[in-house]
């Protein structure tokens, strides 16, 4: 059996429009807004008041089964996709 692997990843805050950085390729079309996909332009956690959001890595599970960018709140774990 082979050793485990561990990798490291660095928190980078993303500017500008989260929705165009996640969807690169529907930059500039009539895309949904934060407001529209998390009820609110703030983006609160359904579950906590925290609106601190990390967004997965391509290679995690959840977007690989998904399909789509996951995120989980920075104050209580919970997750959701963009």
């Amino acid at each position: 059996m082979s050793k485990p692997k561990f990798y490291q990843s660095e928190l980078k805050e993303i500017k500008g429009n989260v929705l165009d950085h996640v969807y690169p390729q529907h930059k500039g079309e009539n895309q949904m807004t934060v407001k529209e996909r998390m009820g609110s332009e703030e983006g609160n956690c359904p579950d906590c008041p925290d609106n601190r959001w990390i967004i997965f890595a391509e290679e995690h599970a959840f977007v690989q089964e998904g399909g789509k960018p996951y995120i989980s709140c920075m104050g209580c774990g919970y997750v959701t996709h963009l």
